[in-house]
């Protein structure tokens, strides 16, 4: 059961794309070499900022606007854990991007290969984050300059189309 404003992603994995790997860290695990939670988090930002990317718009082009997209809710499922040293694809897309939101769903995987021994993927978890756009110097809510949505809402359009 979640708490209240709360929420779990339901998220449609053939709606994503493959965005990034990354090397499991052992810095990332606990004492039994298996990923911290947390840790997570930061595969998450990895996969959303080379998306951004990908969208034709870096992040220190936003930051360099005096704009922010700072998470303000995330919902992760966790399916299965990682370890140490395994490759994980990051899959995600952009679900929502309005003059001031920008959501983003996630699936993380272990491919066959990509651990010692695994002969077919391992769902690790499905996550989703949802950000606002700010003033970087006033942290007060921003409508994205209109280049900045027209590349968001493009990014966007392309995902749904490869779904």
């Amino acid at each position: 059961m979640s708490a209240p404003g709360s929420f779990t992603p339901e998220i449609d994995p053939s709606t994503l794309r493959p965005v990034a790997q990354a090397r499991i860290l052992y810095a990332d695990t606990d004492k039994m070499g298996i990923v911290y939670h947390a840790a997570y988090f930061r595969y998450l930002e990895l996969t959303r900022v080379e998306l951004i990317r990908g969208a034709g718009l870096p992040y220190t082009e936003m930051e360099d606007a005096g704009l922010a997209l700072p998470l303000v809710e995330i919902g992760v499922r966790f399916a299965s854990p990682g370890l140490y040293d395994d490759l994980i694809t990051v899959h995600a897309r952009l679900s929502l991007v309005t003059r001031v939101r920008a959501h983003f769903q996630y699936r993380v995987v272990v491919e066959p290969g990509d651990r010692l021994g695994l002969e077919q993927t391992v769902e690790l978890l499905r996550a989703e984050t949802r950000h606002c756009c700010v003033r970087r110097d006033t942290g007060r809510p921003e409508r994205m300059s209109p280049l900045m949505f027209e590349r968001l809402s493009a990014a966007q359009q392309r995902g749904a189309a490869s779904s």
